[in-house]
């Protein structure tokens, strides 16, 4: 794993074998951050991914154990109890041009992985309520 720092924060390049969401809590952990919106693409060779079923009031999960590009990751990292957290969702372009998506539970890198780390002025903060993750957002006082 490589990173740049930026003007909005920083660039992370995951490495073939590195795995996406544990990368991420290590890097947050790593430079102090508590807030940040992310984005990225690349390519992986696995990826556990869900979708949210409210009927069963919890994600639905598949393991994909092939070559995906990584047409878009989109999320954030805030703190749970004081950790890292990553919240990510992906799309993945499969061989025959279809294409599967949903939560990333785990993704790891084939060629590379580019992601670019927006870090937020205030932190993030997450709580779990009946299972589910939700962002807390603190409104400003006028």
């Amino acid at each position: 794993m490589r990173s740049k720092e930026t003007g909005f924060g920083f660039i992370l390049v995951l490495a073939p074998g590195d795995e996406l969401i544990r990368s991420l809590i290590a890097f947050a952990r790593s430079h102090d951050i508590d807030g940040a919106t992310i984005t990225g693409v690349g390519t992986v060779r696995e990826a556990d991914i869900g979708t949210w079923s409210s009927q069963r009031n919890e994600h639905v999960r598949h393991t994909f154990n092939e070559e995906l590009d990584v047409c878009a990751i989109s999320g954030n990292l805030a703190l749970l109890d004081g950790e890292p957290m990553p919240h990510v969702h992906a799309v993945f372009a499969r061989a025959d041009f279809s294409t599967v998506g949903g939560h990333v539970f785990e993704a790891v890198c084939s060629t590379n992985v580019e992601i670019a780390i927006h870090v937020t002025r205030e932190p993030l903060e997450r709580t779990t309520a009946s299972e589910r993750d939700l962002l807390v957002a603190q409104e400003e006082e006028a």
